[in-house]
């Protein structure tokens, strides 16, 4: 099962409506898929119009207490291979009750790999900020999609998110593959083109092809408790959510996915070198600067051991957050990559 939290400290990014909708059109590409809310505000839920006997507050106070869990019906059906864990307010009392436990980021990732043969792909609607229940979350994921919306304060919290990135990179020695979605996309206006321009050329290859673009039969299919495959199939939100689907088919299709970062104020741009780049700097292998001080790139890797460092003008230097080294030629040290 690839895992997949839809993330952003910032709200009214669209991050329901991309969970809801993606996981609605990778199940109509045939898969069979999970998505979990998450959000002690309940909007996927809501936007389902979903109701239960289990609730996710239920699953993981179980998980977390070792006991049995509360029901033989632990998810809600939306139709045939596509299942809800449903939310409601009571889920944020469980934040507070698991800050104490040295486990606390590992609950949902338990629960989630005992389920994990029955699904394709799990969705995660996240709460609008960064506690003990998007960090589960950011925890049990293979990779993260994070919405930014047509608006400068959307681009002000990455920086945050991707220290909360490398802190798990650094804790557990990885973390999810960010990728970025614009959504809310207005290209009657030359703004929404021009920002898209701005955060293309930012993110580079972070960010996807894919744009959601303002559609008023994503907010009126919510409303109706409906995805928009089943509200109205031939609108450009059915048409924009069955091109993510493919592109994120495209990129879980991956045999896996390196993720790597590094933080310095002092280059004006950085490359990664290794043996999949025959040790020459390659634009493809351009580095993004996702904030004042964080670089980052994600690099599609089949399964082998790789070498590699970093080059910021004529310094060559490893990889500072990855223990993993061994001896180079000329006395200094290569950074591993071990894909397994």
């Amino acid at each position: 099962m690839k895992i997949i939290s839809v993330v952003n400290q910032k709200g009214g990014c669209g991050k329901t409506i991309t969970a809801v909708n993606c996981a609605a059109a990778l199940h109509k590409k045939g898969y069979r898929v999970l998505l979990v809310d998450l959000d002690p505000q309940a909007h996927a839920t809501f936007a389902l119009r979903k109701v239960s006997n289990v609730y996710i507050t239920d699953i993981l106070e179980a998980t977390a207490e070792n006991l049995p869990m509360p029901s033989e019906n632990l998810l809600t059906a939306v139709r045939d291979n596509f299942y809800l864990i449903p939310s409601r307010i009571g889920l944020a009392s469980l934040e507070h009750k698991l800050a104490a436990r040295q486990d606390k980021l590992q609950i949902l990732s338990s629960f989630l790999a005992k389920i994990s043969e029955n699904f394709d792909y799990c969705l995660i609607d996240c709460p609008p900020n960064l506690g003990i229940l998007t960090l589960n979350a950011l925890e049990a994921s293979h990779y993260s999609l994070i919405p930014l919306t047509i608006c400068d304060f959307s681009l002000h919290g990455i920086d945050i998110l991707k220290n909360i990135l490398i802190m798990l990179k650094e804790f557990k020695g990885s973390h999810p593959v960010p990728f970025y979605l614009l959504t809310q996309v207005d290209k009657r206006y030359n703004f929404s083109k021009d920002f898209g321009d701005k955060v293309k050329k930012q993110l580079g290859d972070l960010l996807l092809k894919s744009t959601i673009r303002t559609n008023i039969t994503l907010r009126e299919a919510a409303s109706a408790g409906k995805t928009i495959f089943e509200y109205k199939a031939d609108s450009r939100g059915a048409e924009d959510f069955t091109a993510l689907a493919d592109e994120v088919e495209k990129i879980t299709a991956q045999n896996k996915w390196a993720s790597l970062f590094l933080r310095s104020d002092k280059f004006s741009e950085v490359y990664l070198v290794g043996d999949f780049t025959n040790w020459q700097r390659d634009e493809r292998y351009r580095l993004s600067k996702v904030g004042e001080d964080i670089w980052s790139i994600n690099v599609p890797l089949e399964k082998g051991k790789y070498r590699y460092k970093f080059v910021a003008g004529d310094s060559w230097f490893n990889d500072p957050h990855n223990t993993l080294a061994e001896d180079d030629a000329f006395g200094g040290k290569n950074s591993l990559l071990v894909i397994e």
